[in-house]
């Protein structure tokens, strides 16, 4: 036995290594390659808290560094990160790469978790599995180094359900606090993972007799939290800055269009063939008469979620980051499906997926880890050049210059030239700064015409408009 568990302990840890050194390919990288928008934003918020990170409630209120001439509020997700990445700067100094650790560390701590979880509710071979596809697969692997709430939601997502179902087998009110605590934690670092929230009800309380008062309270405790943050962040934004319910409204609700065609592609590119192994799963599960068994009946409500989540949400938004909430259940059906089938076939079986999924690392997701260089090069030069107070304005919606210059600004956020001209003068600023690969070369003529260039792409506008 000590051999095996040994054996076991090898493997788990070969497995978390080749996981993190995956997620270390461009560490170093400034947060300008892949969904560089969304992790400046959540550095942003980091940098707005310096010099602040004792002042509570305000300093969790999330704050950006576009649309005005200072912080500004915005409505997004409890900031977890950034409050760790400010005071990581505040004692070692400015540099993107604690991000990215910090951003690893929770990567880690999810893949422990995705073990644990199969090892608990299926064998350890499924958690072996489960863990070996959640370190490998292309989307967990990209998502597990940006600075993005992605990374902490995962792990509280995947402890949250650890902590229902230890404190099942052994009932407590401390085990039952720390399980609502974590389910709090998930729910605040991304909403989408109020999804797990009826998983972890079937998990700890199916079925229902004598357990009714404990579930009621343990909804209570679990949602508490979350109902008073996004309440808050809610009404200290300006319409216009309530990004979670703006996605909601405009383009869950409001918007007519479906992409199929991205969806499919970024679940092909993203996950890959184990999401055929986790359909494979659910259905093993199905036959094996899942209501008498509240681990497999749990298991399939999270992939019915998973899919009305995809019908829902996914379809409507082409970013292929939305589809890491169903990362942890595919990982982990996977797992299951393999550990059902015979040893050494489904050794073979396991090991190719693992193959491919590993290539595809190299092939498809090699342009996510590119950046361009021009934006540190005018950020640096207006960080050196300019007064702190300055007020940039940038001539395209990409925000992440602000955020390497640190100074505030405004966006022209049309598309069409000649409005971006108009918007141009009812704005106040002191610099205009032409992003790389941005707008047409009339308007960039009227703009040398007009104002003198200071520096790479950096015009002085202030008293000429």
């Amino acid at each position: 036995m000590g051999g095996m568990g040994q054996r076991v302990k090898g493997i788990l840890v070969f497995i978390l290594v080749v996981g993190v050194i995956l997620r270390l390919q461009g560490v170093e990288n400034p947060y300008l390659d892949d969904q560089g928008w969304r992790q400046a934003d959540t550095a942003s918020m980091a940098l707005n808290m310096l010099g602040h990170l004792g002042d509570f409630p305000d300093v969790l209120f999330p704050t950006l560094n576009y649309d005005g001439s200072g912080p500004q509020p915005v409505e997004l997700e409890f900031p977890f990160l950034p409050y760790l990445l400010a005071w990581t700067w505040t004692i070692f100094g400015w540099y993107d790469l604690w991000g990215r650790l910090w951003a690893i560390s929770f990567s880690v701590l999810t893949m422990i978790g995705v073990y644990q979880f199969g090892k608990l509710t299926f064998s350890i071979r499924a958690g072996l599995w489960a863990v070996a596809f959640y370190a490998v697969i292309p989307l967990t692997t990209y998502y597990g180094r940006t600075v993005m709430p992605e990374p902490v939601a995962q792990a509280f997502s995947i402890w949250a359900l650890i902590a229902v179902i230890h404190w099942r087998k052994e009932p407590s009110f401390i085990r039952l606090l720390g399980a609502s605590l974590l389910m709090s934690g998930a729910i605040l670092a991304k909403l989408p993972q109020l999804m797990i929230f009826p998983v972890a009800l079937l998990l700890g309380f199916y079925p229902l007799q004598g357990r009714i008062g404990k579930m009621l309270t343990y909804s209570v405790l679990s949602l508490f939290l979350p109902m008073i943050y996004y309440s808050w962040v809610h009404m200290g934004a300006a319409g216009s800055s309530q990004f979670v319910s703006g996605i909601f409204s405009y383009q869950i609700m409001g918007d007519q269009n479906n992409y199929v065609q991205d969806l499919l592609m970024n679940l092909k590119r993203g996950l890959g063939f184990p999401t055929l192994l986790a359909l494979m799963g659910m259905i093993i599960m199905i036959r094996e008469e899942s209501l008498k068994n509240e681990v497999h009946l749990a298991m399939i409500l999270w992939a019915v979620v998973c899919c009305f989540y995809l019908g829902v949400i996914c379809l409507k938004i082409p970013l292929d980051y939305y589809l890491v909430p169903i990362a942890l259940p595919i990982a982990l059906l996977a797992g299951f499906a393999l550990d059902k089938g015979e040893q050494t076939p489904t050794i073979g079986v396991g090991v190719l997926i693992l193959s491919l999924l590993l290539t595809s690392q190299y092939t498809n997701d090699r342009p996510k880890y590119l950046w361009d260089e021009q934006v540190l090069t005018q950020a640096k030069w207006i960080r050196e050049y300019t007064q702190k107070e300055s007020v940039l304005i940038l001539s395209g919606s990409p925000p992440m210059t602000l955020y390497y210059a640190q100074r505030y600004g405004y966006r022209l956020i049309s598309s069409d030239d000649v409005q971006a001209w108009l918007d141009l003068h009812t704005l106040s600023g002191d610099y205009l700064v032409v992003l790389p690969h941005s707008r047409g070369e009339e308007f960039r003529k009227r703009i040398e015409a007009s104002f003198p260039q200071v520096g790479p792409g950096v015009y002085k506008i202030q008293d000429k408009i």
